[in-house]
């Protein structure tokens, strides 16, 4: 009997629809192989290539640039890409690769995300340059299997070379490419004008104008006010660039490279002290010089102020409620320094905001010295002033930089056909930085010319210092403290004497009239107002107070 009469029962499948649709990925792992070798330019060719010979339509690209393949989702253009087909409507057929190494090196991550595109997604692999696919049973166990070697000559090699890495980096060495505002020297170098046996780190233009960043920071101005300074010396930074600058032990000469068990200090030439990186690591969490001023008591405004001399720890305090008696005590409880703040009959020794007040007697401005001091203050605004008058005439040829930007614009506009709405652009682009320099210009200005009323309020303030400190006020109490002693200070609890390595030039600027008001007294011919004074302070010796 035929089987004809039967076809009608057979289940024929509906013929699919042929998706010719590809997407190519291509990448280097570096730098040095994105700029020194065709590899980017032959992937591409050989994934074009195989499209062509197998009927396959091109519809997008990913990658072109150089990616670690250590980590899959730590690659931009990789992330980017399986987003990208996780998000379409209608998935490619297949992705285009040139070998599964150029597609993930992470071992199991990798084979992770091949299961996703061909189980999940229903996106195929092929390797180009060798027909291998993920479009048979066989074809996918061998490329997983190829991802599985990738990773393992990814440790093998890195067995090899990070004991020399490690050892390199102990030597105070640096890996990778440097922080802004530093060449780099040395025999790998891409710059061949820079090519040196030993490695060399050196501060270039940008550090040195950084280094001023530091110096403001510490000086307590915020990174906005530091973004505009950087911004009118012509360095443009971004605030998030700006903070992780101060968050980086780089700048200090110190390298955490992730290889390290610990620390080491670089041999490269540093930007700020470690001492100083401290005290920007204090200002970020918001512990400057170890205080809060919401949480210090008015009777005992030296609290995290001062440090203990014997450990470095900062002086807590506390009070005995039922006695009404306020203590000082060091963070570490070394002995003896647990404090008196105030003197009383029954008092062993002396307290240290009594102490305290003493200090401020020598820093008094007496009437009889206000003329002299404000001629020393004069000299020593001038100084300070230098920097001020170095930016003025930075900005002053920025300015006529932009002037001849803003007329060169207007000759290609009138002369040349400029596009109208490309001139009005960068005509408005030009005319803004303009006046944002040139306000500069106005505002310093009348900050230079009103330096006779800042001499009058330093004056003020001076002659009523043992007044306002230790009031009810604390927020002026802790003012007086930092504006004396910038650094704080450190106490000999065994001693009761106060140390400190500086004094605010001001301040020190009274001592040393005085000083000078004795030697007149004594000889005539002494000449108080010498302008040598003007810098007094800017580099003192450690100062004890022993009373």
């Amino acid at each position: 009997m035929k089987l004809e009469a039967f076809k009608k029962y057979t289940k024929t499948k509906k013929k699919e629809v042929v998706n010719d649709v590809v997407w190519i990925y291509t990448r280097v792992s570096s730098k040095l192989q994105f700029e020194n070798n065709n590899s980017l330019r032959n992937q591409k060719l050989r994934a074009i290539s195989y499209a062509q010979e197998n009927g396959y339509h091109i519809k997008h690209e990913f990658g072109g640039t150089y990616e670690s393949a250590k980590g899959d989702f730590t690659r931009a253009e990789f992330k980017t890409m399986i987003s990208e087909i996780r998000k379409a409507k209608r998935k490619p057929f297949a992705l285009l690769i040139f070998k599964m190494s150029r597609f993930s090196r992470s071992g199991s991550g990798g084979i992770s995300v091949v299961h996703e595109l061909v189980d999940d997604l229903g996106v195929h692999l092929i390797e180009t340059s060798s027909g291998k696919s993920t479009m048979t049973a066989r074809g996918k166990n061998e490329l997983i299997d190829s991802l599985v070697v990738a990773e393992r000559e990814n440790i093998e090699r890195l067995e090899i070379t990070r004991p020399g890495m490690v050892a390199f980096l102990k030597e105070g060495n640096w890996l990778g490419n440097v922080p802004l505002g530093y060449d780099q020297y040395g025999p790998r170098v891409k710059d061949v004008s820079r090519i040196k046996t030993q490695q060399e780190i050196i501060l270039n233009g940008i550090g040195l104008l950084l280094k001023k960043a530091w110096k403001w920071k510490i000086q307590g101005l915020r990174d906005y006010e530091i973004l505009i300074k950087l911004k009118r010396l012509d360095l443009n930074l971004s605030k998030q660039k700006l903070s992780a600058i101060w968050r980086n032990p780089f700048y200090c000469g110190v390298s955490t490279n992730a290889m390290l068990d610990e620390p080491v200090r670089g041999a490269w030439e540093k930007m700020v002290s470690e001492k100083d990186f401290k005290k920007v690591e204090a200002i970020l969490e918001g512990n400057n010089n170890g205080y809060k001023k919401s949480k210090v008591n008015a009777k005992r405004p030296l609290t995290g102020f001062v440090t203990c001399n014997d450990c470095g720890g900062k002086l807590t305090s506390y009070e005995v409620k039922a006695k009404n008696l306020h203590y000082y005590s060091c963070q570490n409880k070394c002995d003896g320094s647990t404090l008196n703040a105030f003197t009383t009959k029954r008092s062993l020794k002396k307290g240290v905001n009594d102490i305290f007040k003493e200090i401020l007697t020598q820093f008094q401005l007496e009437k009889d010295l206000v003329s002299i001091f404000k001629e020393q203050l004069s000299f020593t605004i001038m100084e300070y002033n230098e920097e001020v008058y170095e930016e003025r005439e930075k900005v002053k040829k920025l300015i006529t930089e932009l002037e001849n930007k803003k007329d060169s614009l207007q000759r290609k506009y009138v002369f040349n056909s400029l596009d109208e709405s490309l001139y009005l652009k960068f005509k408005e682009e030009i005319e803004l930085e303009l006046e944002d320099k040139q306000e500069y210009l106005v505002k310093t200005c009348v900050e230079i010319s009103n330096h006779e009323k800042s001499i009058e309020e330093c004056v003020h303030i001076s002659k009523n210092l043992y007044k306002y400190w230790g009031g009810d006020d604390v927020g002026l109490s802790l003012l007086i403290q930092k504006l004396l002693f910038p650094e704080g200070l450190s106490l000999d609890a065994k001693k009761r004497q106060y140390l400190t390595s500086r004094i605010n030039t001001v301040f020190q600027l009274i001592v040393d009239v005085s000083r000078e008001m004795e030697g007149q007294k004594k000889d005539s011919s002494v000449k108080l107002t010498d302008e040598s004074l003007k810098v007094a302070g800017t580099g003192l010796e450690p100062m004890t107070f022993g009373l």
